[in-house]
């Protein structure tokens, strides 16, 4: 009676997992997105997979359309855009609210190589949280009346582009606490009040991994 009885359960279990009944919390790996979040000295990128954005960042229509990868930072304007930052421009960044602006960077090469001297971060979202996070970086594009995007000139290194931000930068809103919030809102576990540095941002994320 009792192998009987371990028999019986045995088929239950074989049948249930063959018909696909069994349920389970974990996304499908194809629905499973990777973010990246890249450590550039003093301020942190957010890289994606530019065909993973092309319906949900369209501010970026019609840019970047042939690169596999996007890098994505923001920061105050006229430091962000400067040939050479000065200590007046950072602090005038830091003390007052300025302008700011997104740069968007396009590159091919997997960005666990193209970027392997520096500290990287690899996040796998699902396409809820996916979206969150893009929904938030759209957002942050100042657009004309016509929804196009405003460019203010070639970024700092490569294929890359800087547009014009509708936010505001200063102390409480810096450039590692805005890819924070964005992270937030993608529903990552992180503190944006404590994503001042950079270096705090990675280790908060550091956590999660």
């Amino acid at each position: 009676m009792m192998i009987s009885l371990k028999l019986f359960v045995t088929a239950i279990s074989i049948f249930i997992s063959v018909s696909g009944i069994t349920k389970t919390h974990q996304q499908p790996a194809e629905n499973i997105q990777s973010v990246y979040i890249l450590k550039h000295e003093w301020h942190v990128g957010i890289i994606l997979k530019r065909s993973d954005t092309v319906d949900l960042l369209t501010a970026l229509n019609n840019d970047f359309k042939n690169a596999k990868y996007i890098e994505i930072g923001w920061g105050d304007k006229d430091f962000y855009m400067a040939e050479n930052g000065t200590v007046w421009l950072a602090l005038k960044a830091a003390l007052w609210p300025t302008q700011s602006v997104l740069h968007i960077a396009a590159f091919n090469q997997h960005p666990e190589l193209k970027f392997n001297d520096d500290e990287i971060i690899k996040l796998k979202l699902n396409p809820d949280q996916y979206e969150e996070l893009c929904s938030y970086i759209n957002e942050s594009f100042e657009l004309t009346a016509e929804k196009e995007n405003v460019k203010l000139g070639d970024g700092l290194y490569g294929n890359s582009q800087f547009y014009l931000s509708h936010e505001k930068y200063h102390l409480f809103h810096t450039c590692n606490v805005w890819a924070a919030r964005g992270l937030k809102k993608a529903q990552v576990s992180i503190k944006p009040y404590k994503a001042i540095t950079s270096k705090n941002v990675m280790k908060q994320l550091q956590k999660n991994n």
